[in-house]
């Protein structure tokens, strides 16, 4: 995983969330460019990986993913951050074509505690962290 300097400021950005993000439709790369752009505006982004693809793991497809695992900074609670992701979400995936997944974003981890165990176990996230 890639090391970002965090500045100084952050030290008011509390809370640290491990997020996985994935797509698998024709433009699964700016999908995750734009969901990434995103995130940074709700705090800092410490670390990431490059995307990376995967199989899919928990639904049958034949379209491969693509992931991204972010650690990011911010003073949001899990809440706020979990309703900003699935809001920008159930935005975008509507332009997805059938079959496809247009952006998935998970907060995994949140200040340490692992929220969600079947992501966090997954090939897609363990081959992320592993980076």
């Amino acid at each position: 995983m890639t090391f970002i300097p965090c500045s100084s400021t952050d030290i008011t950005r509390t809370n640290e969330a491990i997020i996985c993000m994935g797509a698998n439709s024709p433009d699964a790369a700016a999908q995750l460019r734009r969901a990434f752009a995103l995130l940074a505006t709700l705090g800092t982004v410490c670390r990431c990986t490059r995307p990376y693809p995967t199989a899919p793991e928990k639904v049958q497809t034949v379209h491969p993913y693509t992931n991204q695992i972010i650690v990011l900074r911010t003073p949001m609670t899990h809440a706020a951050l979990l309703a900003a992701c699935k809001t920008y979400e159930t935005h975008h995936r509507h332009h997805a074509p059938a079959d496809t997944v247009a952006i998935d974003i998970d907060i995994v981890v949140f200040n340490g505690a692992i929220l969600r165990p079947s992501d966090y176990a997954a090939t897609y996230f363990r081959q992320g962290l592993a980076t």
